[in-house]
């Protein structure tokens, strides 16, 4: 056998096994994509140069078959965190990628007259108004002086709800690839988050230093020291995780010996407990209550009963390990706890008070429409008592009111809870109950996001609308008596 046989033998191998493995194919395109991001925060050429070979590229893909655009916009739309990682000319990957898949599924509806897919009246009346809440708001925010950037930003979050049409169109093709994508996701982020605490509490990284900075300004993502070496690990997308952790929760209820996924519930209890984000908890504990209903009793208190327990025994050993032995971190869940009813001792709860009066001051202001996209509010750091302005509230009903008013709440909250209610009926209703845990565990992780909005805006920025957009085509995809998406049956 030739030297070179030799090669191509080796090369068709590791295909193979990439081939043949993809959940640790698309884990390894998780890490790459974090890893040339920090090679390239220093040098933004490069940066530019991986944003552009992936952006003609995906032009390109889509170009010959849209369908594996979708996919590719999926997985970026998951993969890619807060989207910060690559950026071409001061535009995200994901924008970039949007903008030309959505231009290329329209233009191929137009040519070969495709109908649009149908949802039920209800939800589609509610999608039509609040796109014109939409609108308004991005236009409001200019008439408020806000920055621009910050409006196009907050606008275009908003419409990822507009992706529900191409999900319905390719549910069919796309639902295996979705599902390995939210797997490699949960591998992919309990790594990154390991990866990123170990480089700290084991000393070989020091808060300030460039991957702390690199963190922060592109995975968007905080690193707080809590003593003793043991650090929280904050990302975006960890927002998440609690709605995942409760899908699991509902699939072993109906599936306990289902080993993968028991391993795929503590890769997400390991991520949820290095975030320790307290109303994260607070949301997991509603949505854990929810499950219990029409579920019976006895698995249901013994699947969450061990999902607390191993949550418990992920935080003491991984405390016990960082702290070299002198501690389980019971001190530290007893101070985050008492921060939660006492916000002036614990600093974030500090910052969240001293951000209140100028949110109310917003909302007194504007109280009915609200002063649009891109608000920003200002505050004394407790600190430093330097004056602070940001776009994040860290309140996160407060933060709508004050963007939308008091009219544009409510037409995005009768959308929300149109769309709870189509699913909810698929549920609890006995005339159309499907008994399908997934469906359980959509409305739990809902409940959960509509808790964790209390401190943060989770359901309507990019990844809760996300969510939304799940909780929509889901039950599409998977109801086996559905006729058709746009049936009255559905409505």
């Amino acid at each position: 056998m030739t030297l070179t046989t030799k090669i191509l033998s080796r090369i068709n191998s590791v295909l193979d096994f990439f081939y043949t493995r993809p959940i640790f194919s698309i884990v390894l395109i998780y890490l790459s994509i974090r890893l040339f991001s920090f090679l390239t925060y220093h040098h933004p050429l490069f940066n530019q140069m991986i944003a552009a070979l992936c952006v003609i590229s995906f032009g390109y893909l889509c170009f010959k078959n849209l369908k594996l655009g979708w996919i590719l916009l999926m997985g970026e739309l998951i993969l890619d965190g807060a989207g910060h990682f690559f950026e071409l000319q001061n535009l995200l990957l994901r924008t970039w990628f949007l903008g030309i898949f959505c231009l290329f599924w329209i233009i191929q509806k137009l040519q070969n007259k495709i109908p649009w897919p149908r949802l039920s009246r209800p939800i589609m009346i509610n999608l039509v108004i609040l796109g014109f809440v939409i609108v308004w708001s991005a236009i409001n925010g200019l008439l408020h002086d806000h920055a621009t950037t910050n409006i196009i930003q907050d606008t275009l979050l908003f419409c990822f709800l507009f992706l529900i049409f191409p999900a319905l169109e390719y549910y069919k093709d796309t639902q295996k690839p979705f599902i390995l994508l939210i797997k490699a996701w949960i591998i992919g982020s309990s790594l990154f988050s390991s990866v990123t605490f170990f480089i700290y509490s084991s000393g070989l990284g020091f808060l300030p230093d460039t991957y702390y900075h690199w963190f922060r300004n592109i995975a968007a993502g905080k690193i707080t020291d809590l003593g003793n070496n043991f650090f929280r690990v904050v990302a975006p997308e960890h927002v998440f995780i609690v709605p995942i952790i409760l899908i699991l929760v509902a699939c072993l209820i109906h599936d306990a010996k289902n080993k993968k996924l028991w391993g795929l519930l503590i890769c997400s209890l390991f991520i949820l407990v290095i975030n320790f984000s307290r109303i994260y908890f607070l949301g997991l504990a509603a949505g854990l209550l929810l499950l219990a209903i029409k579920n019976p009793l006895k698995q249901w208190l013994k699947v969450s009963t061990v999902t607390i327990i191993a949550m418990l025994i992920i935080f003491s050993s991984t405390y016990f390990l960082a702290s070299r032995g002198t501690s389980f971190g019971l001190e530290v869940v007893g101070l985050r706890a008492t921060g939660t009813t006492q916000l002036s001792s614990d600093p974030s709860g500090a910052i969240r008070l001293k951000i209140l009066p100028d949110a109310l001051r917003q909302i007194k202001e504007h109280p009915w429409f609200g002063s649009g996209f891109g608000a920003t509010i200002n505050y004394p750091d407790p600190v430093t008592k330097n004056n602070v302005t940001r776009t994040q509230f860290d309140w996160g009903y407060l933060e709508m009111l004050a963007e939308l008013g008091i009219v544009g709440t409510f037409v995005f909250f009768c959308f929300f809870f149109t769309v709870i209610y189509s699913l909810a009926k698929r549920v609890y209703s006995k005339k159309d109950a499907v008994d399908n845990p997934l469906f359980q565990g959509l409305l739990a992780g809902a409940l959960s996001l509509f808790v964790i909005t209390i401190t943060t805006p989770a359901l309507f920025h990019g990844f809760g609308i996300l969510y939304i957009v799940v909780m929509i085509t889901v039950p599409y995809s998977l109801d086996s008596r559905r006729k058709d998406p746009g049936d009255r049956d559905y409505e």
